[in-house]
């Protein structure tokens, strides 16, 4: 089958919502190039279990493509029909497993040398589509350091560069202070899936804002998940299919279903966020700082929060992935090692968030815990100054936020 011809009938066994989405964009839908088309319909698949900025996102590229110039269009797609693939792939059932095409689009592309071609052209195309005008401001919060040395006088060092090293932070209750900083800037929007606390080990025990909307996770509450997909590698290695794409293939096919997601929450939303968090990633299945980075990453990508509070926790030690697929519990926590990880994972988080954030509408804060140190980024922070001055968090984030 070919794009153009697609019909209504064609979603059939599509979730309704999926299928109604896909109907209303089906001309559009009819006029991509075979090999882009999967790439929309993975999208509209997942339609029910996507986040509103994923479900807007997509909304509003269909909805630009469709008003575009039909000879825009055409010269947007026409860079795709000097790309082949294989019979083969085009014979596939692309239109009920479009995540399996894409797949092995990739695959037949890297074989046939044509995929730089097709990444010229699938940029080319994306960046013709404008960014939504919505950019609320966000804040982004990560803590770093828990149980760790604090003689660190590098850390934080590439944020310094962007931001202003607070060294003389009031540090009495300083959970409690960023409880109060979190809460009141959620406070500011009750869109659904808008505020988010990930914590690497035992979240802090009081509630981080009050905000009905606000959603926190920590690696222990995911536990289950992480041993049902560790269980199925262990099974993917006992039966000799251990090679890398293999594994991924397998873990990738994994649903909420296959590990019991809706134990954890009644969310299909969520269920499917957290089981992917662990089918999708390399490491948070064995380390808890992983966990966090691969969630403050995807929570940017996907979620898009207005409020983001990262706190990392020790992980345990390095061993060879056999030792911990067999022995996945940690026999000895490495804090400083999981410090390093922390502070390149803090830099990670700052990306992500300013890749997503207008500019002069984010205010990003990082702090070593137990300490009086930390930077802020922020629209009225001096970038690469040193504050000696004693502040409150608040007081820091009104004077340089």
């Amino acid at each position: 089958m070919r794009p153009d011809e697609l019909t209504a009938q064609s979603f059939a066994l599509y979730p309704v919502g999926a299928r109604e989405f896909a109907i209303e964009h089906l001309s559009l839908l009819q006029h991509l190039p075979l090999m882009l088309c999967p790439s929309f319909l993975k999208q509209i698949q997942q339609w029910g279990t996507s986040f509103p900025a994923e479900q807007a996102s997509l909304r509003w590229q269909c909805d630009f493509l469709t008003r575009m110039a039909p000879e825009q269009f055409a010269d947007l797609v026409a860079p795709f029909e000097h790309i082949t693939m294989s019979a083969q792939l085009e014979a596939s059932d692309w239109v009920h497993a479009p995540a399996i095409f894409i797949t092995d689009l990739s695959a037949n592309l890297w074989l046939s040398g044509q995929i730089n071609q097709f990444r010229v052209a699938s940029l080319a195309f994306f960046a013709a589509i404008p960014e939504v005008d919505t950019h609320p401001h966000r804040l982004t919060i990560v803590v770093v350091g828990r149980d760790a040395p604090t003689a660190q006088d590098s850390l934080f060092r590439k944020l310094k560069r962007r931001g202003v090293a607070l060294t003389a932070l009031d540090d009495r209750d300083m959970p409690g202070q960023i409880r109060a900083v979190f809460r009141n800037h959620a406070r500011q929007s009750q869109d659904p899936y808008a505020h988010w606390y990930v914590d690497g080990g035992d979240a802090w025990t009081e509630e981080f804002g009050n905000a009905p909307q606000t959603i926190r996770i920590s690696y222990p509450a995911l536990s289950a998940l992480r041993e049902r997909t560790l269980s199925k590698m262990e099974h993917a290695l006992a039966g000799g299919s251990s090679g890398a794409e293999e594994m991924r293939t397998r873990l990738s096919a994994t649903t909420p279903q296959d590990v019991d997601a809706a134990g954890i929450t009644s969310d299909p939303v969520l269920q499917r966020f957290y089981t992917e968090l662990f089918t999708e990633s390399s490491g948070p299945q064995f380390f808890s700082t992983s966990f966090v980075q691969w969630a403050g990453r995807e929570l940017a990508r996907r979620a898009q929060p207005q409020t983001l509070l990262l706190r990392y926790a020790p992980r345990q030690a390095y061993r060879t992935f056999d030792q911990l697929t067999l022995a996945p519990q940690a026999d000895r926590l490495d804090p400083e090692g999981s410090l390093r990880d922390a502070d390149m994972g803090a830099w990670y988080a700052w990306i992500e968030m300013n890749r997503i954030t207008r500019r002069g509408k984010g205010t990003f804060f990082a702090w070593l815990e137990g300490s009086r140190r930390g930077v802020l980024i922020g629209n009225a922070a001096p970038a690469g100054t040193v504050c000696d001055t004693s502040l409150t968090l608040d007081r820091a984030v009104a004077d340089f936020g």
